[in-house]
């Protein structure tokens, strides 16, 4: 179903963008080196002198370079690219739940795919 790729590219958001105080550890990911779809879509979207800055970045990375990070990221536009995907998944899940009977299971789904749509930790 559509909805449940939404809760990764969430978690990924928040990797990137979360706020401590709320639970959720600003730069796991990116500590532990992982590949998420922002920076795919960034290192994707960048050239020349910004793509080679983000792979310094993501190979020496440390929290004095978030500034550095964040600014190359929204730069490529991937926090936006992430955000309407986020959008694109929902929606088809939530059509593709129209057409089964209403059920307590039904709602339940639904009720997921819009609580993704605004997790913040």
């Amino acid at each position: 179903m559509g909805s449940w790729p939404s809760l990764q590219l969430v978690d990924d958001l928040l990797d990137l963008t979360g706020d401590p105080s709320m639970g959720k550890p600003r730069g796991t990911d990116v500590h532990e080196g992982k590949m998420t779809l922002p920076i795919i879509h960034a290192l994707t979207m960048l050239h020349g002198v910004e793509r080679e800055q983000l792979a310094d970045v993501l190979q020496n990375f440390s929290d004095d370079r978030w500034g550095e990070l964040t600014e190359l990221l929204e730069s490529a536009g991937s926090f936006e690219y992430a955000k309407q995907l986020i959008q694109n998944h929902i929606a088809r899940a939530q059509e593709s739940l129209e057409s089964l009977p209403d059920t307590d299971a039904k709602s339940l789904m639904i009720e997921i795919a819009k609580l993704s749509r605004g997790r913040r930790t």
